[in-house]
């Protein structure tokens, strides 16, 4: 390995740290130092730009065509849905957020396909995963992190965020865990995950521990008696918090000092755990993007038209359909779609829970831990492929075809 190969390997880890943890974030939004997210952008992006400088060669550039193909694709229209919009300070700012997002997503995928790159990303994200259990712990009964009181988030700060990133992370690095221990691992993070009280974490967090299950990568015995015996108790636990019955269990273990009344009321406290102001919410942003896409179902009615609503769009799929139609929405399944087709069996685990939370989240394509993600989807279907019997994971072996 040269010189350039070892800074970058140590680039790479960085950027996993920083953006998968949400430290960039939380020094600034906390104070801690003025250096805005801004510039960890531009520094990530010159970092990619000066590989394919030190390259000599701008091949490095096309070595995922479909996807780059995609990213202009995905540019044009976020310009296009801009003109049509008000064209004020909101609309600019967010078409800048979006062209930031693609550079940042392709500037992720030239320097993870640098030759041993996947094993460093996933090292580094085995790191942020463990890190981030025990930041929301910490934050549950010490700290005060979280935007929302009584509910953990760690340097996230977003409980919702914190439980969806630590999931990818734990699809990702689970491989690197010994077989044996792997069930073990998977349920230390879910109960970080689970004093998030996210319900799309919990939910997600079944989904994984399923799917793991299906593709062979908990050492069980028998697959199917493993399969079915993981979904029925982590439904049964997800069920039982979304019922209510879940909240004499955690006051028996001493948790209901810490509850808020937000937390009691999303375990179902009143009755249902669909009652709370979250819930009740989202359903009045998703009216409004109903509404708009109904009245302009082919273009929508511009860029970031739900910031001017009381409430923004919590999903992916109406926000895109708001801003730009079929059009836009299409888009955004049509990478879903290209990704499924490149990828391997914990690939898809990965965009099966990527596809449904975003119907929970409305930002799917403007988290850079997220696009960190994509991005190592397509450099691994990369590297596979580069062998005529591509082995079966490429994340089982960390294995570098470059």
């Amino acid at each position: 390995m040269n010189y350039i190969n070892k800074l970058y390997h140590s680039i790479a880890f960085s950027i996993v740290v920083l953006y998968c943890s949400y430290a960039y974030l939380y020094i600034f939004n906390s104070g801690l130092t003025g250096f805005k997210p801004l510039y960890w952008y531009f520094l990530t992006i010159g970092a990619a730009v000066g590989y394919v400088i030190s390259k000599r060669s701008l091949s490095i550039t096309l070595t995922s065509p479909v996807i780059l193909i995609w990213l202009w694709l995905y540019i044009g229209n976020t310009i296009i849905c801009f003109l049509y919009s008000r064209q004020g300070v909101v609309e600019t700012q967010a078409l800048i957020d979006n062209i930031e997002m693609m550079m940042l997503f392709y500037s992720f995928i030239i320097i993870f396909q640098i030759d041993g790159a996947v094993k460093t990303v996933r090292v580094a994200l085995l790191v942020v995963v463990l890190f981030s259990v025990v930041m929301n712990f910490i934050d549950l009964f010490y700290a005060s992190m979280s935007a929302v009181p009584g509910r953990a988030a760690g340097l996230y700060q977003n409980p919702n965020a914190a439980g969806l990133n630590m999931i990818m992370a734990m699809l990702v690095s689970v491989s690197l865990i010994p077989r044996r221990l792997r069930l073990v691992f998977c349920l230390i993070i879910g109960a970080g995950i689970f004093i998030t009280f996210s319900r799309g974490a919990w939910l997600s967090w079944v989904i994984a521990l399923t799917g793991l299950s299906v593709i062979g990568y908990l050492d069980m015995g028998r697959k199917g008696f493993s399969v079915i015996l993981i979904s029925t108790v982590a439904a049964f636990i997800v069920f039982s918090a979304l019922t209510g019955g879940l909240i004499d269990v955690l006051t028996l273990l001493g948790f209901d000092t810490y509850l808020r009344p937000g937390t009691l009321a999303r375990l179902g406290g009143d009755g249902s755990a669909f009652a709370d102001y979250s819930y009740t919410s989202r359903v009045r942003a998703a009216e409004s993007a109903l509404s708009v896409f109904a009245d302009k179902p082919w273009f929508g009615d511009g860029l970031a038209v739900d910031k001017h609503w009381e409430v923004g769009a919590h999903n992916t799929y109406l926000r895109l359909a708001a801003e730009g139609g079929i059009i836009r929405l299409s888009l955004f399944i049509m990478l879903i779609v290209l990704l499924w087709n490149i990828t391997d069996s914990v690939g898809k685990v990965i965009l099966i829970i990527y596809a449904l939370t975003g119907f929970t989240s409305h930002d799917h394509l403007r988290q850079p831990s997220l696009l960190i993600i994509l991005s190592l989807l397509v450099v691994v279907s990369k590297n596979s492929n580069k062998i005529s019997n591509p082995d079966p994971s490429y994340y089982e072996t960390g294995k570098s075809y470059s």
